[in-house]
């Protein structure tokens, strides 16, 4: 029983950890994102992150008390992770890839400044980014308008920490606790043969 809680609390200690990871490089995204980027997202889809794992983490200390509950924990905690590692993984090529557009963009916009054919303004790149997006598609089609580097490079790091988090809860298989027996599970068989004896008195009597 010793062990078993030292795992289940070895693997909620993971989960808060690694909840707390989450929110420290997500809060770091939010405080490295260029102007005008969009960085309150990456700090709510972190928060709910946290979230979750740390009521996962809760659930799984329960399971002493309440063994279904407990398992939800335990197994969902483990699963979360990686879930949120695929996520992150497949949002990280998204990432640098605006990224490289931005920086192709920015940079032909400041070659014209260069060259006379724009001014430095927030009026002329806003119509240099929509002739842009015409010429491309025909169609209004955003380009990115913020360098999104930083973006990719906390994915990376959530990547990494998912992937940890995950590889050190499978190698830390909580050892769930024995469900605990019925106490008038013993005194079935002794009551039923009782019954029975007294049944057969009953009919003999009343033969």
């Amino acid at each position: 029983m010793a062990d078993s809680n030292r795992s289940v609390n070895r693997a909620a200690i993971i989960m808060f950890l690694y909840a707390l990871v989450v929110v420290a490089l997500s809060a770091l995204a939010y405080l490295i994102a260029p102007p005008g980027a969009n960085a309150m997202t990456a700090v709510v889809a972190g928060g709910v992150s946290a979230v979750l794992m740390c009521v996962m983490a809760g659930m799984s200390l329960l399971i002493r008390k309440n063994r279904a509950v407990g398992m939800i924990g335990i197994h969902v905690g483990m699963l979360l992770p990686l879930l949120f590692c695929v996520g992150f993984l497949m949002r990280i090529p998204v990432a640098y890839g605006e990224a490289g557009v931005f920086r192709f963009f920015d940079a032909e916009f400041e070659r014209q400044v260069e060259a006379g054919a724009l001014q430095d303004n927030a009026d002329a790149r806003a119509k240099f980014y929509a002739d842009a997006e015409r010429a491309l598609t025909g169609d209004e089609t955003e380009i990115p308008r913020t360098d999104k580097t930083y973006l990719g490079r906390t994915l990376t790091l959530l990547f990494g920490a998912s992937t940890a988090a995950f590889v050190l809860l499978l190698l830390s298989r909580p050892k769930v606790p024995a469900k605990e027996a019925d106490p008038f599970a013993a005194d079935t068989p002794l009551q039923t043969k009782h019954d029975a004896k007294e049944s057969t008195k009953t009919s003999d009597f009343t033969s």
